[in-house]
């Protein structure tokens, strides 16, 4: 992506924050940076700077070569694609992800003005972060996260992204690896903060709940504890352990004695209802009763993170809240449901971890209770030495009694596959990799049925997405006499 800076940003000031090493004087004393560079393609102009970015599939110094000639500078980690011919453009970094990451810190701290709210927490960010999105914006100017973009190079194209007109800026923090919180948080510098939740999330590389906690509040030593806002899950057994002289706002599905609370959540198949208590800045009692098209205890917590963070930072119109509640759809592959022959799809497939993968089917068990039920899950990815455990775990949380069928996808949940067999063959069918073979036996069954909803949950990777968008394309298609789908 490129960008087009709202206000220039001296190269001094990013050779200095990031440590970075100018292979030859400046040739000027003054050099503003006002666009910044990662895709070669789409550069034509003068005032850039481009990142030699490197992922798993790409590495943007074999580009260099191409843009060299009409760009200013040239931020590479890699100095065997150093051009000495140009000895003046290149800028030695140790890594260019960090270092773009530090050019964005700059830039956003450039906006006096501006509030930045960094959702964090191991599920429901990315629901929570377009909540607080579409609420805020509403009233007031607002930037957010494309999709989950949440890792070093997403926050850092967020940032980059900002101009003088933005009021509030909502970024999601992710964290896969030890470490990353510290580069996150550092680069954001936020004025809120909003905890989700703890759970057990890339246990492969943080081992344990503790640990998890750990990096996830980190990000509470790169904020003004006079200034800021904490925004906490005051039911989550490790979040309401955070104390300290921080502006605390909470909120809770059990004590009423926090700040935004619900009294009461009914579900039905279609919707939610919800009535809800805010304690105003006097401590008075507000009473709000909505709607809600997102299913499940989880997404209510969802809610209540966004209400929370909107009312106590510019949002006091109750009915606009409500509003922002009501009209607000499931995201894809994040709880969207649509159906096919009067049978529901639930898609949970974008992502999975133990404490998602039971909130998932403690919905489904609970919500569903007049429809034939059928599962189909896949592996949850990144757990590491307690993969085999979390998986057989799941066990205890599915009634054999009320499922027609499990469909498994996937080498990591077949241990899952050898525990049901135990107890009834019949109930189960193992695909390991076929997702084509899986995709046809659940064409069958929506074709051939009615009064059906089948939940898919799965890590990402596993590709439960692609059946499930199968099935949408099939059915929009008007294949084979399946029903249009339509979202309920």
């Amino acid at each position: 992506m490129n960008f087009v800076l709202d206000i220039p940003i001296n190269i001094n000031k990013f050779l200095e924050k990031t440590s970075a090493k100018l292979l030859h004087p400046l040739r000027k004393k003054v050099y503003n940076i006002r666009k910044v560079i990662t895709d070669t393609r789409k550069y034509d102009s003068k005032n850039g700077i481009f990142f030699a970015l490197k992922g798993k599939n790409f590495d943007g110094h074999e580009f260099v070569k191409n843009i060299i000639k009409n760009i200013d500078f040239v931020v590479i980690s890699n100095k065997n694609y150093f051009i000495p011919k140009y000895k003046n453009k290149f800028i030695i970094v140790e890594d260019t992800t960090k270092a773009l990451d530090g050019l964005a810190n700059i830039y956003r701290n450039f906006f006096q003005n501006l509030k930045v709210i960094s959702v964090v927490g191991s599920n429901g960010k990315t629901t929570t972060k377009e909540l607080i999105r579409h609420i805020l914006s509403k009233k007031y100017k607002t930037l957010a996260t494309v999709g989950n973009f949440n890792n070093l190079l997403g926050v850092a194209y967020t940032l980059l992204s900002l101009n003088r007109k933005i009021e509030f800026c909502v970024v999601e923090m992710g964290i896969s690896l030890p470490g990353e919180m510290d580069i996150l948080a550092s680069t954001v510098n936020p004025d809120v903060v909003v905890f989700t939740n703890i759970a057990k999330e890339h246990l492969e590389f943080f081992d344990s709940l503790e640990k998890v906690f750990y990096e996830e509040t980190r990000v509470l030593d790169y904020i003004n504890p006079q200034k800021s806002m904490v925004i906490i899950n005051r039911d989550d057994f490790y979040l309401k352990q955070i104390n300290g002289k921080i502006n605390k706002k909470l909120y809770s599905l059990a004590d009423s004695s926090v700040d935004v609370y619900a009294e009461d959540v009914i579900f039905t198949e279609e919707y939610g209802r919800i009535m809800l208590v805010l304690k105003d800045r006097l401590a008075a009692k507000l009473k709000i009763s909505l709607k809600t098209n997102l299913l499940g205890i989880h997404n209510i917590y969802n809610i209540l993170a966004s209400i929370t963070t909107s009312f106590f930072n510019g949002i006091e119109e109750l009915d606009l809240i409500v509003k922002s509640i009501e009209e607000f759809s499931a995201l894809s592959m994040r709880g969207e449901k649509f159906v096919v022959n009067d049978n529901i799809i639930i898609d949970e497939s974008y992502n999975a971890n133990p404490d998602s993968m039971k909130n998932a089917i403690i919905t489904f068990f609970k919500i569903f209770k007049n429809r034939k039920k059928i599962l189909v899950l896949g592996d949850m990815l990144e757990l590491g030495r307690h993969s085999k455990q979390e998986h057989r775990n799941l066990l205890e949380i599915i009634n054999l009694n009320e499922v027609e069928k499990i469909f498994l996808l996937g080498k990591e949940i077949e241990v899952l596959y050898d525990e049901i067999k135990k107890i009834n063959i019949n109930k189960v069918k193992f695909y390991k990799e076929d997702k084509e073979k899986l995709f046809k036996d659940i064409e069958v069954i929506i074709k051939k049925n009615n009064n059906y909803v089948l939940l898919f949950k799965s890590s990402h990777c596993v590709g439960l997405y692609e059946i499930v968008q199968r099935i949408k394309n099939f059915c929009l298609l008007g294949k084979n006499d399946l029903s249009r789908g339509l979202k309920i």
